[in-house]
């Protein structure tokens, strides 16, 4: 306050104004001729300015504001993704630990775990927030309910059928017993459906290198069913965005309004860098559900992948009471085709979006469903660590903290800050920073044995042709 009176009164001595502030005229002095305060002095060890480190900490307050929080990999990858940008040395191992210290707005914290024990007794609070953040979303956007989506995947072992309840002889003893092929190759379906019940074409991932021939010549899977492969039938970043534009060209031309909204789970998949762009550019809004609540909120899961699995293990019956004791692709793909057809109606449809409480909206249907017994209140500060919002609502709120954070350092006037504030004033690099570290936060990869099935690789065929179902997405 000393230096500005001084600044600000041309007849006020520096010697007056250090009297009057109570402050030491030689550092007064100094003060006025520029040098900075040893607390505002930044070393050469420093890696990053200090508009650089105000970026890092509005990035990492906004993704805990929304479920996401920062693991000190994650800080270190963010630092070290604003130091390529001008061909600087990465940060060592300690610094996210030393700049978390010299933070006052942040602080480290044991994280807790979320079982499916304590899901089952899901919270009210989180179930009602969830319903709130959807019904916020539709009015912002406009959404209309037949461009509402809900879309997940499913996984299947092609030789395994499910249990069931079966009529057997008055005399017999004991639980009877199924045979099934056994074969535990994993094949996932990815689907997506709308609240006025209608499904898109399925997204099939089966384990492999190549697509055979007789997979298409000898099933009666129309041609717009997308197949995939993938090294063990699950799903990866690469497949997930080749699904979401399988999901952009089916439902862009029938979309009634400017937004589509796409309501998913946490799987890494879904929270790509990639598949979040892809999103923002195709005007597809998509909301995240709350960690282990699937079961409740999720329409598929709710009304539509259940029956999907129990007629699928139907028709493996039949196969095996037609002396057909192997399943393989080739016997599978007709066997889905089957349980599709029967199964993703209308009816269940519209019946899952109904028991998810999403259509028509009532968030009742679902916390009616909750066991509340055992659970105590939960405490407001620990909402924010279960409940998953949209990711893109996550960009949008941390590129508008970004610019927020830039604008205010920015001084036309000044090159110096021009020049400090050019890695963070243009969109597209702050987008792929923030879409890039919030990628890596999911980034764990499942591992799988891989089966192989007899006679695959000799029958391998060249992936350009048959690969032209997915290539033209």
């Amino acid at each position: 306050m000393a230096l500005q009176a001084y600044q600000a009164d041309p007849k006020l001595s520096l010697r007056r104004a250090a009297k009057i502030y109570d402050v030491h005229f030689q550092t007064l002095h100094y003060r006025s001729q520029g040098r900075q305060a040893r607390d505002d002095y930044i070393p050469s060890s420093r890696k990053l300015s200090n508009q650089e480190e105000q970026v890092i900490v509005e990035y990492i307050l906004n993704l805990d504001s929304r479920g996401f929080p920062s693991r000190h990999r994650d800080i270190e990858e963010m630092a070290n993704r604003l130091l390529a940008d001008r061909d600087a040395s990465p940060v060592g191992k300690r610094w996210a630990i030393n700049f978390i210290k010299r933070q006052p707005e942040l602080k480290t914290r044991s994280f807790r775990k979320y079982d499916y024990q304590r899901a089952k007794c899901e919270d009210p609070t989180i179930i009602r927030n969830w319903f709130r953040l959807v019904e916020n979303t539709i009015a912002k956007y406009g959404i209309r309910s037949d461009d509402i989506w809900n879309f997940d995947e499913t996984g299947f072992m092609m030789g395994v059928i499910s249990s069931g309840i079966v009529v057997t002889s008055s005399e017999r003893r004991g639980n009877p017993k199924s045979v099934q092929p056994g074969n535990r190759e994993w094949v996932t379906a990815i689907q997506a459906i709308n609240a006025e019940g209608r499904a898109i074409d399925p997204f099939i991932v089966v384990a492999g290198q190549y697509h055979l021939a007789n997979w298409y010549h000898e099933s009666n899977l129309p041609g717009t069913w997308a197949i995939a492969t993938t090294p063990n039938g699950w799903t990866d970043n690469e497949t997930g965005l080749d699904w979401l534009k399988h999901f952009n060209r089916c439902t862009t031309d029938r979309s009634t309004g400017p937004y589509r909204l796409l309501i998913l789970d946490g799987h890494e998949s879904h929270l790509s860098a990639d598949f979040q762009i892809y999103c923002e550019v195709n005007n597809i809004i998509t909301l995240c559900m709350p960690p282990h609540s699937s079961h409740l909120l999720q329409p598929l899961d709710v009304g539509c992948f259940g029956p999907l699995k129990k007629a699928y293990g139907r028709e493996i019956e039949r196969l095996i009471r037609r002396s057909i004791t192997h399943i393989s692709k080739t016997e599978f793909f007709p066997a889905f085709y089957a349980a599709f057809q029967l199964t993703m109606t209308e009816s269940n449809i519209k019946g899952g979006f109904r028991g998810a409480g999403l259509a028509p909206f009532n968030s009742e249907v679902v916390i009616s469903k909750l066991d509340v017994q055992l659970r105590t209140p939960t405490p407001v500060e620990e909402y924010s660590m279960n409940c998953f919002p949209s990711p893109a609502m996550i960009l949008g709120l941390v590129l508008e903290n970004l610019r927020v954070v830039v604008l205010r350092w920015y001084d036309e006037d000044d090159p110096g800050h021009m020049q400090c504030a050019a890695p963070f004033f243009h969109l597209p690099n702050v987008k792929t920073l923030a879409l890039s570290a919030l990628s890596d936060e999911i980034s764990l990869k499942s591992i799988t044995d891989e089966k192989d099935r007899n006679g695959d690789a000799k029958l391998g065929l060249d992936p350009d042709i048959y690969e032209t179902r997915i290539s033209h997405y």
